[in-house]
């Protein structure tokens, strides 16, 4: 793919002058993906984040599309580019050195016995997750399925006919399964006539399948939603859209457009937001994020906590104590509607961290070595454990 060479006023980066702005597939062709094109169209940073950026890009993927770098410079504000939480969730700008917690190789969400095809997880009774494909439109850099994703020459498999074959047999033949939730990566680097062939195929199981789509193309792509798509999810009567999203910057009138259609297909249309440090980790952010969504009828639903098995961790890792406090203080603040659950997305189940605020309230923590552990009994009635920071 062909990679832009931009100054941040360079007309083919202006929606009024460029002819296919809004056309996802040019979008996606004309990402940047390396650190000077980047660099020149922001504006330029030190040679030390330069350094840093081109290191950590010898191991993982970065891919910025032109949408999301406009959003990127049209909201900062700073002449320095390194403080909008926009670009430090797409950027890898931490050292080398930084990345504790993060070896390369340990999974945060799979277990293997929960894989039933290369492209199937069943963890919890009633859903699968089909993992349809390793891509992005643009790659979050704290991303929990960074082997999938974020990796170079990742070895986990895309949804291909063999294995989604597999993974449909395996959905007919298992009673308990009343939902499918396409994720990846993200479903919606499919094209739409592979998409409209794939939910199809998923239909055909059952007349009650719940069916279920989770995406971040509208904070990243929102020119994605097409009415090829649109017709689709309308088609196969596909039952709840899960939208990703970090920071109410992103929240753009393209956002809202894009918001808009899908619910005139979709019955429910909710939101995933992670708890990043630098990027969302405040009352105020949180506070416009879960209320403006709420205005736009999107239901914020999960606040994850972040993973730690994931690049970036020493920078985008934040306290449980520190999401509590925010929480519980939101909880009197933000309408119920618009308040979502706080969660561990432990490798065994996710698990409500309860907003307790006085330090006496909190049985689950323990400090070892002077390392903090958060301790819980998961769906499963297992012990569970979280090195806390």
């Amino acid at each position: 793919m062909d990679i832009i060479h931009v100054l941040p006023d360079s007309q083919q980066f202006l929606p009024e002058f460029n002819k296919s702005w809004t056309d996802w597939r040019w979008q996606q062709k004309n990402a940047l993906r390396d650190e000077g094109s980047l660099r020149t169209a922001c504006g330029g940073w030190s040679d030390e984040i330069a350094r840093r950026i081109q290191q950590n890009l010898q191991g993982q993927k970065m891919q910025i599309t032109p949408y999301y770098l406009s959003r990127i410079l049209a909201t900062k504000q700073s002449d320095d580019i390194t403080t909008s939480p926009l670009w430090r969730q797409v950027v890898p700008f931490w050292r080398e050195e930084e990345l504790n917690g993060y070896d390369g190789e340990s999974e945060n969400w799979e277990l293997n016995e929960e894989m039933k095809t290369p492209i199937c997880q069943h963890k919890y009774d009633n859903r699968v997750i089909l993992r349809m494909v390793n891509a992005c439109n643009s790659y979050c850099q704290f991303c929990f399925e960074a082997l999938r994703t974020l990796k170079v020459n990742s070895d986990k498999s895309n949804a291909g006919r063999t294995s989604f074959q597999q993974s449909l047999e395996y959905i007919k033949n298992t009673p308990s399964v009343e939902e499918v939730i396409l994720s990846g990566g993200d479903p919606l680097m499919l094209t739409d006539n592979k998409l409209d062939e794939s939910l199809a195929a998923i239909r055909e199981i059952r007349e009650d399948l719940l069916i279920r789509v989770h995406s971040r193309a509208l904070t990243f792509n929102p020119y994605r939603i097409t009415d090829a798509l649109i017709e689709t999810l309308k088609k196969h009567r596909v039952n709840a859209f899960g939208v990703h999203v970090c920071h109410p910057l992103e929240l753009s009138n393209e956002f809202q457009n894009a918001v808009r259609r899908i619910q005139s297909v979709v019955p429910i249309v909710f939101s995933n937001m992670p708890f990043l440090r630098g990027i969302n980790d405040n009352e105020e952010t949180l506070h416009k994020l879960f209320i403006d969504l709420y205005r736009m009828g999107v239901k914020p639903y999960y606040l994850y906590h972040f993973m730690p098995f994931s690049p970036g961790s020493s920078e985008y890792k934040a306290s449980i104590n520190d999401a509590i406090a925010i929480m519980s203080k939101l909880k009197r603040r933000v309408s119920n509607i618009a308040l979502p659950e706080y969660v561990l997305p432990h490798m065994k189940g996710k698990f409500t961290v309860p907003l307790f605020t006085n330090a006496e309230e909190m049985p689950y923590f323990e400090t070892i070595n002077g390392r903090r552990y958060y301790r819980f009994t998961n769906w499963k009635n297992e012990q569970c454990e979280w090195l806390d920071n």
